[in-house]
């Protein structure tokens, strides 16, 4: 008994474990049989083929690229995006290297948006491209069975010149913002002192027990001499006596 079964083995076996952040897809002789469930399969036939896919959150960098902004200004733009597989059949029928379709796909859609505005509007907008960058290749990632989960605008390099000019602008922006600043202060206090003559003005008491005031905190002072002419305090005597 033990001579027959030896007979007709196989001489070869097939093992695999799939792990359970994987899908694995069966196909025995290029067809298409369905998806392996996480744990270790063993096949004693030949003609059988596993192909395992990540499906855990991935990373595709995209590097610097040199692009053209609507004014012409050279600007070299850095993309990193996260996507993760919905659908492992679909991908391996799309395509057999998703990660230089979605690299392809990123450079195109950034290609459009930094051609789109000029390089000061680019650069004032950085923080709004990773949206527009995602809605313009969710659709295609769709098709490809991957769900992009984010697409954010890296790095922004300028050119040396151009560096230096937008930072020259951007201090002549902070010193006039400074200017203006210390002018409404100003304003300010001028209102304020505009308002008080006004009231001493209208109230002339309130001029003399300013004045009262004044001789006060001067006398308190050590080594301070004060000296009041008669008509002065004669007057000084009388505001005291009508506000008392």
């Amino acid at each position: 008994m033990n001579i027959f079964i030896s007979i007709f083995r196989p001489t070869f076996a097939l093992s695999f474990v799939v792990q359970d952040h994987q899908s694995a897809l069966h196909f025995k002789d290029g067809r298409y049989l369905g998806q392996l469930a996480p744990g270790k399969h063993r096949f004693w036939t030949s003609g059988h083929e596993v192909k395992s896919v990540d499906l855990r959150a991935q990373a595709i960098l995209v590097q610097g690229q040199e692009l053209l902004t609507a004014d012409q200004v050279v600007l070299k733009v850095s993309v990193m995006a996260s996507f993760q597989v919905v659908d492992a059949l679909m991908m391996h029928r799309a395509t057999s290297d998703v990660t230089s379709v979605l690299y392809t796909d990123i450079q195109l859609a950034l290609r459009q948006i930094v051609a789109a505005d000029t390089a000061e509007v680019f650069l004032q907008q950085k923080g709004d491209h990773g949206a527009k960058l995602l809605a313009l290749v969710a659709d295609r990632a769709k098709a490809l069975g991957i769900k992009m989960e984010r697409v954010d605008i890296r790095d922004v390099m300028l050119p040396a010149d151009l560096k230096r000019s937008f930072m020259s602008a951007l201090q002549q922006r902070q010193e006039a913002q400074a200017g203006l600043e210390k002018a409404r202060a100003e304003t300010a206090a001028l209102r304020t002192l505009a308002n008080a003559a006004k009231l001493m003005r209208d109230n002339p008491e309130l001029l003399q027990l300013r004045y009262l005031q004044t001789l006060q905190e001067v006398g308190t002072s050590a080594g301070n001499t004060l000296v009041l002419g008669l008509t002065d305090s004669e007057k000084l005597k009388t505001t005291a006596d009508t506000v008392a």
